[in-house]
């Protein structure tokens, strides 16, 4: 009995120790707890970020469709500005003729004018001549007055001297009536020479007085003309300043355009730095996909030790169980002890072999303890591995969000420029509204001026003046409309700009909607890495259970009530797996829904976006076709490539979808670690509660003599439940094996799917590569067409230039030929002059003396000699002129033959070797397009052979998954099965412990919760059913989905090259109209010199045509005429277009009055 004694103070201390131990774990699993409410909300942080950046998304996507609404209004509002563009372009060419007429009837004017200057000249020439001509007349009536009474005198004498006597009456009456006569004719001849004086007073004062109005009109028109001068040159200097604006810029638009060819060559190099950033995320990917594949060998691995480790359960198991039968050896020991008292030996030898298995138990446990870290330090590395390829990853998207930036950066630069173009062009508007205020100020004061002038003498001056001021006026609102043009154009342009930016815009914002989701990608990398450490702390969970199992172990070595007590735990810890496993499924399912209706709203933003895609189109039907046969095959290859891209597309979305699954599988398992560790604290409390058992168990032992006749019977029992337990078990190990081999073959099959995927991915990048390559030519034909087109145009340009001129020979020769009528005219008035002056003359000689004859006919004989010479060297300069318009229509035709033979030789070439590239360059496409196209076709029969196999496998799995329910449904009835024997065993041992009443709660409770599993039961089944089914209509639904989205993605690609198309159109005819308006500017740059050369050339016409020039013969009547008319006009024609006057120091203007 002693000994007996020492023994259960031993066994107390053990209990004491194994209490310690109790408090120390169950520290440690607080601990843990602790550790995985912080976890939990770390978990719920990730969750409401999650959410935040969802929002986020969805945001941009709104903001996306919105600038998508304006680039499709901005498209429409350039529709509208090309119309108008061509209306202006119309009215343009309209003005353009206008122009030219109004310049032909000026230039007309202009010459009648001239001629008209030159009549008046003449005139005034004639009235001087005449009054020279009449005051000559005067002095020699005067002589002849003074000699006729000299004769008087003389006679008078002779009449005194001979006949003073005898004819003195005679003499007296002959001289009285002498003295009558010459009186008479005095008083006569008085008469005629007071009504000389008078009617020369009157010429004299009328020539005066004209004179007088010739001087303040030539005042008036001098002033007016330097104003206009004024103006013009102001004007002049608005149009160079106007025109260096221009230049300017025209230089800033080449910066612009520099600029946005260095931003598309940034782009591209975006654009390769994004593939290289895919690419890397691929290998990512892949990586991940390795980690994956190792995790599932790892659990796998995990899988297999835990397998050993049940083994090893069950040989504990059945060594406790023999550690059983040697504790009834040792009672029966004490039985024979308490008879007998003397066979001690016997009892200290089992004691002996006792303590020997348990320290060979305990050293199979801290074998098991150096396995468990040696694993844990394996699992440390791998995660900081995974941080640091984690943290290099994080590195370059930073770098990429610096490019990102920078790139705003310049896109800023370009929209502060265009605000300068803006700036400038409203300048330019304000200078335009300048000079329309200067116009009509100056149509004010012309008219006032006409109001004054209409009653003087110089009307035909004014006329001509207003006709230069409206000349003047006309060329004003040319330049005008020409600056308007430009400022259309310029408008033009920068709304083209505006477009062109809006679509980098769009581009980039595509970028960083693709950035955002590589960095999704990257986060879903995180959260799969958060997962894997989870895991790994759910593997060093497992492990601190498996050494609870371990210490429950032992414990079970101490009594068989704790046995019983885990054999009920782990039978429930199965159930909850295997409804965890449901609830899985059931999460899938749901999720399921939850991607099929995400898809649904995709579809019906597709469909919007459709709608107004086909909007769109309506609009741009006029401009589909001019389009080639060459761009019709290669859209036709670009719609297979992009059928290719929708099913590589659709093929990762798949893939996505199963990653998703398998992260809710992830997180699934975590649900039931939680779930597993609030069973742990249950079991941990039912230990608590065995403990106390335990300590009452020393005032039960007196009883326990007598209760063991009982405990046999309940022990045969025991092994009876144990038996039908262990067979369950072996069911359950069988299904999870075929479980966890269908579930290999399915993993196999979704990798070969994901390389298949890769396969096709890579042949898809392949034909985008030979499809840009084909773009790249395309526009290199389009390139060489528009040069093509500009060469056209030049030549055509310059053969209306030289039909231009041809028609201003034309009209030059026209000119010159009316001169030389009114010439001839001059002529025939100078010889009619004549005629009338000799007939004069005659009447004259008739009245005057006879002395006076000789001298009046030698002055008519020398004028006579000088109109000869005149019209003599008229004669010789029409021939001149003649022979010159001969050799300038000569030289005409000769260019324009030159001309039309280089165009004919240059087009001719120039077509030639269009169509020699043409040919080769379709040729070559088509070439390009049969591979494509057999390309396509074997793609296509792969991607329907992996369809196949697919759908196969997925019939496969269906009908594994209805096995495994059917098997679910088998093991659930069974487990129900042992529980309700395994209560009804409890309720057996806990008679014993307890009073009755206790007995029949916990019977009654025990049925209750029966009755719950079984309502349980019967509702997962009828949701299981119910999920089935929605698997099936959503399978339907996603097969519709799949081919309407197919046509819609088709028909939305189509769409945007057709877009994109138009706007290379678009940019290809504004290059056309800046080349248009830098042909135009030439043109008038031609215009300008050859007016220039007109009116030097008019100058000498006019010098040459100009009868009182220095070179003729009238300078030897210059000496002798007080009225030279060479000092008063001297050959001062102007140019009409120049209008400058040059003060000439020697001789004076032809309307100033001569210095006395």
């Amino acid at each position: 009995m002693e000994r007996v004694c020492e023994e259960l103070d031993e066994a107390k201390a053990e209990i004491e120790k194994l209490k310690v131990e109790y408090r120390n774990k169950a520290e440690s699993s607080e601990n843990f707890k602790k550790a995985y409410n912080e976890q939990l909300t770390k978990l719920k942080e990730l969750s409401t970020k999650f959410n935040q950046q969802t929002q986020e998304l969805n945001e941009k996507s709104e903001e996306a469709s919105m600038a998508k609404q304006m680039y499709e209004e901005l498209k429409c509002c350039l529709n509208e500005k090309e119309s108008i563009i061509k209306h202006l372009k119309a009215a343009n060419d309209k003005l353009r003729v206008d122009c030219n007429e109004k310049f032909r009837k000026w230039e007309e004017e202009n010459r009648k004018q001239v001629l008209a200057l030159d009549e008046a000249n003449e005139k005034n020439m004639d009235q001087e001549q005449k009054i020279h001509f009449f005051k000559e007349e005067i002095e020699g009536l005067k002589r002849l007055l003074s000699v006729s009474k000299k004769k008087c005198l003389e006679a008078e004498k002779n009449a005194k001297a001979s006949e003073e006597l005898r004819q003195r009456d005679d003499m007296l009456v002959k001289s009285e009536e002498q003295y009558r006569r010459v009186e008479d004719q005095l008083k006569w001849k008085k008469e005629q020479f007071n009504h000389l004086e008078e009617a020369h007073e009157k010429l004299r004062n009328q020539f005066w007085t004209s004179k007088k109005e010739w001087e303040q009109e030539i005042s008036t028109l001098l002033d007016k003309i330097c104003a206009l001068q004024s103006n013009l040159d102001s004007q002049t200097r608005i149009s160079e300043g106007l025109q260096r604006q221009l230049q300017m810029c025209n230089q800033a638009l080449a910066q612009e355009e520099r600029q946005r060819k260095y931003l598309e060559i940034q782009l591209s190099e975006s654009k390769t730095c994004f593939e290289n950033v895919f690419s890397e995320c691929q290998d990512a990917k892949s990586k991940i996909e390795h980690l994956n594949i190792q995790r599932d060998k790892e659990i796998a691995a995990l899988r297999n030790s835990l397998s050993t480790k049940e083994t090893i359960y069950k040989e504990a198991d059945f060594r406790a169980r023999k550690l059983e039968q040697e504790n009834q050896e040792l009672l029966m020991s004490l039985k024979e002890l308490q008879e007998e008292r003397i066979h001690g030996a016997g009892a200290s030898s089992s004691l002996a072999k006792l303590r020997n298995k348990l320290k060979s138990l305990e050293h199979m446990h801290r074998d098991c303890s150096e396995n468990l870290r040696a694993k844990e330090a394996q699992w440390s590395s791998q995660q900081e591995k995974l941080t640091s390829d984690l943290n290099d990853y994080m590195l370059k998207l930073e770098s990429k969000d610096a490019n990102i930036k920078e790139l705003g950066l310049e896109l800023e630069g370009c929209y502060s420029s265009i605000m300068q173009l803006k700036s400038q062009n409203e300048e330019l508007k304000l200078r335009a509204t300048k000079l329309e205020k200067d116009n009509q100020e100056l149509q004010m004061s012309l008219e006032e001026l006409q109001e004054e002038q209409i009653h003087e003498s110089g009307a035909s001056s004014l006329e001509g003046l207003q006709n230069k001021v409206e000349s003047l006026e006309h060329m004003h609102r040319d330049c005008s409309s020409n600056l308007r043009d430009k400022e259309a154009e310029w408008s033009s342009q920068l709304e083209k700009l505006t477009g062109d930016l809006s679509d980098y815009r769009s581009k980039v914002e595509s970028k960083d909607a693709v950035i955002k989701e590589l960095s999704i990608e990257l986060e879903g990398c995180y959260s799969s890495l958060v997962q894997l450490k989870l895991q790994s702390e759910e593997a060093s969970l497992m492990v601190l259970v498996l050494k609870l199992g371990f210490s429950e172990a032992q414990l079970k070595l101490a009594s068989e009530k704790d046995e019983m007590a885990l054999q009920n735990k782990e039978r429930e810890e199965n159930i909850s797996r295997l409804m965890n496993k449901l609830e899985m499924k059931s999460a899938a399912l749901v999720k399921a829904q939850a991607d099929i209706e995400e898809e649904r709203e995709k579809v019906a933003s597709l469909l919007r976006r459709v709608e107004l895609l086909e909007l769109i189109e309506q609009q741009q039907l006029l401009m589909q076709k001019e389009l080639e046969r060459h761009k019709e095959m290669l859209e036709e290859s670009s719609k297979y490539q992009r059928q290719l891209k929708e099913q590589a597309l659709q093929m990762e979305s798949n893939l996505k979808a199963r990653l998703e699954e398998a992260c809710d599988d992830l997180d699934r398992a975590n649900s039931e670690l939680v779930k597993a560790q609030a069973d742990s604290e249950k079991e941990r409390e039912k230990v608590a509660s065995l403990l106390r058992r335990v300590e009452s168990f020393d005032l039960v032992e007196q009883q326990q003599l007598l209760m063991q006749k009982e405990l046999e019977k309940l022990e045969e029992m025991l092994e009876e439940s144990s038996k039908y337990q262990l067979h369950l078990k072996e069911q359950s190990l069988q299904m999870e094996s075929n479980l966890k081999a269908r579930l290999r073959e399915a993993c196999d099959a979704l990798d070969r799917a994901n390389s298949e995927l890769y396969e096709k991915i890579c042949e898809g990048s392949e034909t985008e590569f030979e499809l840009q390559i084909w773009k790249s030519i395309a526009d290199r034909l389009k390139a060489e067409l528009q040069e093509n087109l500009e060469m056209r145009k030049s030549i055509e340009a310059s053969l209306l230039a030289q039909i231009e001129v041809e028609e201003t020979l034309k009209q030059e020769q026209d000119a010159l030929i009316i001169a030389l009528e009114e010439k001839d005219r001059m002529i025939d008035d100078f010889q009619r002059q004549i005629r009338s002056l000799d007939q004069e003359m005659k009447a004259r000689e008739i009245e005057t003396a006879g002395f006076a004859r000789t001298e009046a006919v030698m002055a008519f004989e020398s004028e006579k000699e000088i109109f000869l010479q005149t019209t003599k060297e008229k004669d010789r300069m029409l021939e001149k002129l003649q022979e010159e318009i001969e050799w300038l229509e000569h030289e005409s035709l000769r260019r324009e033959l030159e001309g039309s033979m280089l165009a004919q030789i240059v087009t001719e070439r120039t077509f030639e070797l269009e169509k020699s590239n043409l040919i080769q360059l379709i040729e070559e496409k088509e070439e390009r397009v049969e591979d494509l196209q057999k390309l396509v076709r074997s793609l296509e029969q792969n991607f329907k052979s992996s369809m196949i196999s697919f759908s196969s496998q997925l019939v496969q799995k269906q009908a594994e998954i209805n096995l495994v329910h059917e098997a679910w449904e088998k093991i659930a009835i069974a487990e129900i099965l042992a529980q309700l024997e395994i209560e009804e065993k409890k309720v057996m041992i806990m008679e014993l412990e307890d009073d009755i009443h206790s007995i029949q709660q916990k019977l009654e409770f025990q049925e209750k919760s029966s009755s719950h599993s079984k309502q349980q039961a019967l509702e997962i089944e009828a949701e299981l059913e119910a999920k089935q089914l929605e698997v099936k209509k959503l399978t339907t639904e996603m097969e519709t989905n799949w081919s309407n989205s197919e046509g819609l993605v088709n028909e939305l690609e189509s769409k945007n090259k057709n877009l994109v198309e138009e706007i290379a159109k678009l940019a290809s005819e504004r290059e056309n109209l800046l080349g248009f308006i830098g042909d135009m500017c030439d043109g008038i740059d031609k215009f300008s010199c050859e007016d220039m050369q007109l009116t030097r050339s008019l100058e000498r016409i006019m010098h040459t045509f100009d009868p009182y020039s220095p070179g003729n013969d009238l300078k030897r009547r210059d000496d002798d005429n007080p009225f030279n008319p060479n000092k008063e006009n001297f050959s001062t024609h102007l140019s009409p277009t120049l209008k400058k006057f040059e003060a000439i120091p020697d001789e004076r203007s032809p309307f100033r009055e001569v210095n006395n």
